[in-house]
């Protein structure tokens, strides 16, 4: 008998974080859905994951990376996944049931042209809208339905054939700005991301595996790559006028200016090997860029969020 290939594939990569994987797996477990498979990817963990996934769920497709892949080692599970929906979650975000599988089906199903479906992610201890990168204020449009040209990576839903088009995050970025990186590959393809909060999932925040430098870093270093992997030549030097100094007042205000200062120079290394993958995209899609980006909140709400509070939980 011909096995049934599964609708939908749930990608959950983990690092390190046994007890938060659990309560995770054990939704995904209640399920029971013929048409869902679950991967889960497990970047290289030192705390026994391995073992207590193969034993506890081993229904399960589980891939033992070598390395620590951080954000990007979602690559490894979305490259094997069946399913015609994609849905990358990390392990500390609860709630995904049957009811949020009906909804990404019926948006997919609803326009050929979508590619990417975000969730709403609530704090699992406050409802407060969390892990907000779009570019509208979430107080005014978190409840919302609209077009973004940002990805949630840790809650969201891609078309397989999409993402077969348009290929998966670069992984030299490690972590930080690979959604950006792939939504601008996404909307050159033609194709369309959505945020909806019609699928609600909550954040657990784990602290474990997130060093505190370590956004200071990615953020700048990452940002010099996003811009040379994606933009032309004005757009690129747009982005990192705006961008660069933004970071570095960050790292001053909160301690981390080497971080800041090391990462520039990884950027700038590094170099030769990022030219080598640049493929800028259409004139077009910058043209839609911005258009979404008109939403984007004035100064005084960056300056409430980012200038005069320390970096937001991710």
């Amino acid at each position: 008998m011909m096995e049934r290939v599964p609708q939908f594939t749930i990608v959950v990569l983990t690092y390190n974080r046994k007890e938060v994987l659990a309560e995770l797996l054990q939704q995904l477990d209640r399920l029971a859905r013929p048409d869902a498979e679950v991967v889960v990817v497990d970047n290289c963990s030192s705390d026994g994951t391995n073992a207590f996934v193969r034993s506890a769920f081993p229904r399960f497709t589980l891939v033992l990376l070598e390395e620590n892949r951080g954000a990007v080692g979602r690559n490894w599970g979305m490259a094997i996944a069946r399913g015609e929906y994609v849905i990358t979650i990390d392990d500390d975000i609860l709630g995904l049931d049957g009811d949020a599988l009906d909804t990404i089906s019926a948006r997919f199903t609803g326009n050929a042209a979508l590619g990417a479906l975000c969730f709403r992610v609530v704090d699992h201890y406050t409802g407060q809208v969390c892990n907000w990168c779009h570019p509208r204020d979430p107080e005014l449009h978190g409840r919302s339905s609209f077009e973004t040209n940002e990805i949630t990576e840790g809650a969201v839903a891609f078309r397989r054939e999409m993402l077969d088009r348009v290929g998966l995050y670069p992984e030299d970025f490690f972590i930080s700005h690979e959604g950006a990186d792939l939504a601008a590959r996404i909307i050159d393809n033609g194709f369309e991301i959505h945020y909806s909060p019609r699928v609600t999932v909550s954040h657990k925040y784990a602290r474990n595996a997130r060093p505190g430098w370590r956004r200071y870093y990615y953020d700048t270093r990452n940002d010099f790559w996003l811009a040379v992997r994606n933009y032309r030549p004005v757009a690129m030097a747009l982005h990192l006028m705006r961008r660069l100094p933004a970071t570095f007042v960050y790292a001053v205000r909160d301690g981390f200016f080497h971080y800041w200062l090391k990462a520039v120079r990884d950027a700038l290394l590094h170099l030769p090997e990022i030219l080598k993958q640049r493929q800028p995209i259409s004139r077009e899609a910058h043209r839609k860029l911005r258009l979404l980006n008109r939403e984007r909140p004035g100064i005084a709400f960056y300056l409430k969020r980012r200038l005069f509070a320390r970096v937001v939980k991710l």
